[in-house]
């Protein structure tokens, strides 16, 4: 599987076990339940969403994948797990934090624990 930001392939920064995927469904006004505890559904609309954990990264790295997700809406190429098929949707992201890791005797610094949601607009 990969998985692509605009024309990114960002497969090798994500860490083992670091794609999960969720179905989430958004209800509208008239959904709740009744007097008599029965449950309405006024689902409106489907959405799906990826979190994502990045390997450890260089701050090269890093910088790559926080000014692809860093736009308002930003187009995502996956494969949809419901049906095995690739699929490209709009996105956006919010809340990215990520953790300075160390700096090596050569210069070069890390940073560890970038996570970010990938959601379908």
């Amino acid at each position: 599987m990969t998985f692509t930001i605009g024309s990114t392939d960002i497969t090798p920064y994500i860490a083992f076990g670091g794609l999960k995927w969720s179905r989430n469904d958004v209800d509208g006004a008239a959904a709740g339940r009744t007097q008599d505890g029965t449950l309405e559904r006024d689902r409106v609309a489907i959405k799906y969403r990826w979190d994502i954990t990045c390997r450890p990264l260089t701050k090269t790295e890093q910088a790559t994948i926080l000014s692809l997700i860093e736009p308002v809406f930003f187009s995502v190429t996956y494969t949809d797990p419901v049906d095995n098929t690739d699929k490209t949707a709009d996105c956006y992201s919010n809340n990215f934090p990520s953790t300075y890791l160390i700096r090596r005797a050569n210069g070069e610094e890390w940073w560890n624990g970038l996570t970010f949601p990938v959601i379908m607009k």
